[in-house]
């Protein structure tokens, strides 16, 4: 991968780009004061957005001329101005893709000409990497990278009352009157729930938790169902 890919756009076909900056993950702390207590007592924390700079090259691959470097400069304006974020892949690491990114700075070109370059840098608002999608059939499987994953369940119910997922000490259960066939569909990551397309969140036990994969190795325990598959993306910090 040559360039960087934004919101759909691939910049490789006009320009080549390299990762010159791309800054540290420091939590930010959030705390309260305790009278008697030095210092203060950590209540939580979070990761904040993070900050990458990619430094952009101009690199038609043939000659372009005035007119046509005038063309790819406005192609590069235009790709970057996405008010409201897109998608972002990396040349250093083409394999993962980061949500919700946005454009906050972009510096001027060095030179008009065939050897300009210019910095542009991002705010990576969810800075934890996607990679590519698994999908699973079998009860057993690991899931890798090294942050916590949403995962997506379709089911085929089989006739009976309920159907059920149990992973981690946790379970997802959805009571309704199947007469087998019926795809149920579990979104975790936006918790949806349906049944052949219909909303069906009210028939969501109150036991049910959905929610995340931390990486390590899963046995599924699957219940009322004839069939079902899990996909998920692995998540890199």
């Amino acid at each position: 991968m040559r360039s960087i890919m934004f919101n759909g756009v691939d910049f490789s076909e006009f320009c080549s780009a390299e990762v010159v900056e791309k800054a540290a993950l420091p939590i930010v702390a959030n705390t309260m004061t305790v009278p008697g207590r030095a210092g203060a007592l950590l209540v939580s924390g979070r990761i904040p957005p993070r900050a990458v700079r990619v430094r952009l090259f101009m690199d038609a691959r043939y000659k372009p001329g005035t007119n046509g470097l005038a063309d790819v400069r406005h192609r590069v304006y235009s790709a970057l101005a996405s008010t409201g974020g897109g998608t972002l892949r990396l040349p250093d690491e083409p394999e993962f893709v980061y949500r919700d990114v946005v454009c906050t700075d972009a510096g001027a070109w060095s030179s008009l000409f065939e050897d300009g370059y210019g910095d542009v840098a991002f705010a990576l608002l969810d800075p934890v990497a996607y990679g590519m999608e698994r999908i699973e059939r079998g009860a057993s499987f690991e899931v890798g990278g090294t942050w916590p994953t949403w995962p997506t369940f379709v089911l085929v119910a089989s006739a009976g009352s309920a159907v059920q997922v149990s992973y981690g000490g946790k379970l997802v259960r959805i009571e309704h009157s199947f007469t087998g066939g019926e795809v149920v569909h579990i979104d975790c990551e936006r918790e949806v729930v349906t049944v052949d397309g219909a909303d069906a969140r009210a028939d969501v036990t109150l036991a049910s938790d959905l929610s995340t994969f931390p990486p390590g190795a899963y046995d599924l325990s699957v219940t009322g169902c004839a069939s079902f598959e899990v996909r998920f993306r692995e998540r890199w910090l």
